[in-house]
This record gives structure tokens, sequence and C-alpha cells, in this order.
């Protein structure tokens, strides 16, 4: 049965791929964001901040299902995020969403978290059930956002389910991975340790997916979480497969990790910004994260369908048109 699903920061990375799969799917979408128009012309759209309650009071009326995507992700390039704006946007957004959502009848709420909530690194494969404990701002937000959200499923009787979204790849990739194929591809990569450790990425094409495949199964009542990942990789396997596809080989020296790690503390000290973040920066680096999916593939038959090469693939081939379009 198709459904009027509405879901929030439909211009994003993710939330322009769910929008698209819905419709391709024929369900009814209604979008929302802060910029004046929609990225998609065949939607209902609603402008409006989430941070703002009072702005919301429309958006939720007649809507069977909520995909929440819209929030402020890591902030890179700059010295600083504020704290208070993953807390106003990722937090209390998040809430507000929730609280107009269930004040409108939505029988079922997908909030999109993030495996950040565990902390940057993982002891052995981290199930849903593994304590979280989250380090910086965008992380404690995303925790907090789900703690709210649970309590309004309480209150209100709204199923809730949380997806804790690996790190998301694919075309148009703001992140990590797209940061590193910027790098490889300006000769800037240099290798720190010996690349074993294991990564968990999520093409963003099936992060999508799996939007849809709990919209489909929505639980009767109370509160749902799921890990969301592709089979783990090693930091060997993403480099290769990268360089592979932009052509670039990065540099064969290599720094071993006990080396870096102890540069990075001595110069953190020195009065730089850019310093002070650099022990954190290689510890993830070096860090093992992987993550047990058994949950969402038992209870919902959700797994992922684009290897790492294709996926690898087609954000190199997306990356080299943007390329091509700028130099005309």
């Amino acid at each position: 049965m198709h459904k009027t699903v509405l879901v929030t920061g439909a211009n994003g990375f993710l939330g322009s791929e769910i929008v698209n799969r819905l419709l391709t799917a024929r369900h009814s979408v209604r979008t929302t964001g802060q910029e004046p128009s929609c990225s998609h012309s065949d939607v209902e759209y609603i402008q409006a901040d989430i941070t703002q309650a009072a702005q919301l009071s429309a958006v939720a009326s007649g809507v069977a299902a909520v995909i929440h995507t819209a929030g402020l992700a890591h902030v890179f390039y700059r010295s600083e995020a504020p704290a208070d704006r993953f807390f106003q946007i990722n937090e209390l957004g998040a809430e507000n969403v929730a609280r107009v959502a269930a004040a409108a009848g939505v029988g079922h709420f997908i909030l999109i978290s993030s495996v950040s909530v565990y902390g940057p690194s993982t002891q052995g494969l981290c199930t849903e059930e593994n304590p979280c404990r989250p380090e910086g701002a965008y992380a404690l937000s995303k925790l907090n956002a789900e703690k709210r959200v649970a309590g309004l499923s309480q209150e209100t009787g709204m199923a809730v389910t949380i997806l804790r979204l690996a790190t998301l790849y694919g075309e148009g990739d703001p992140g990590n991975v797209g940061r590193l194929m910027r790098s490889l591809d300006r000769g800037r990569f240099l290798w720190i340790g010996d690349g074993r450790n294991r990564k968990s990425l999520l093409y963003r094409g099936d992060a999508a997916r799996a939007c849809l495949a709990v919209l489909n199964k929505p639980p009767a009542s109370g509160v749902t979480t799921y890990n969301v990942s592709a089979p783990p990789c090693t930091m060997h396997e993403i480099v290769e497969t990268l360089s592979t596809a932009l052509d670039k080989k990065p540099l064969p020296v290599r720094v071993p990790a006990a080396l870096a790690v102890q540069t990075a503390r001595l110069a953190s000290v020195l009065p730089v910004p850019a310093f002070a973040r650099l022990p954190a920066t290689i510890d993830k680096w070096l860090a093992e994260d992987i993550y047990d999916t058994r949950r969402i593939e038992q209870e919902i038959g959700f797994h992922p369908e684009v290897t790492l090469n294709e996926g690898i693939r087609r954000e190199v081939h997306w990356y080299r048109e943007q390329q091509a379009k700028e130099r005309k």
C-alpha cells in the first residue's frame, strides 16, 4: 500500500536519494527544508526551519510516516563548529519534528542516526546493545536526538525506528570518503599505519533502500534500533579501490602508526588550531569501527546491494563529471 511520506532534509546528500526511491516506489511525498525550493520539482514542498517549532505546524498533516534526515553533520575545514548548533539542529530539531508528527497522528517515525553514538571506535563487532559512549558535539547530539524521540514514543504511542548508519559515501559525497578521494586525487595522501584496520561504510543508495525497507515493515509500537552497514573492509581496501578508480597511486612512503601518534601528540601542544585536532584525527584513522547488522537482516530482510568497488566507481565517476563541468 502506498503511503504519504514526509522527508525532512530532502535536499541533502541522503534525503534527496530517499525522495528518488520513494517516488520510484510510487509513494506520495511531502518534503521540507530551509531552502526556498526542493531539488525535486514533482513533490510537495514546505519551507521550514526544524529548529522553529511554529514553522512545522502543517508539515505532518495527512502523513502516514516521517523519514527525518535533516541535521547538521560533521563540519570540516573549520576550527570548531559551535556545539549549540548541533544541539539546536540535531537534537531539538528532531524533537520538534517528532512532536508535530505525533500530534498529527503519524504512525511511524524513522529517525536517521549514526554509529558515531557508540564512540570513535569499536572493540570487536558492535551490536545495538553495546553501550553508547559518544565523543564530541555531533555524536552526542545524535544520541540525545534518539533519546528525545524515544521519549515521545513512550508518551504518545507513535512507533519509532532508529537507523544508526555507518559512514555514508556515494555520488556527491561531502564526508570522509569524499575527502579521502580528493586528497588522493591531489597527491596529498600519506599512508599512516599498515591499513589493516577495518571500517564500516554504506553506499547512500543502500542507506535509502534501508529507509524504504523499514517503512514497508513498520513496528506496531515502541522503539526499534538498527545498525545499517555494508560488510566491513580494511583501510587498505578503501584506499586501493579509490586509487584504482581515480587512476592515481598514493605515495609509497608509510608512516608507522606509533610514530604518527607520538608526533601528533607533540604537535597538538603548539598554538595552532589545526594541530590540536591531529591526535583525534589519527586515532580515528587507525581505529576499527565495525558493526553487527544481523538484526535488520533478520527482522526486515535488508541487505546492502552495492559493493565497495561499484560504489566507489560511481562516486569517482560523479566527481570526474563535476570536474569536467567546472573546466568548461
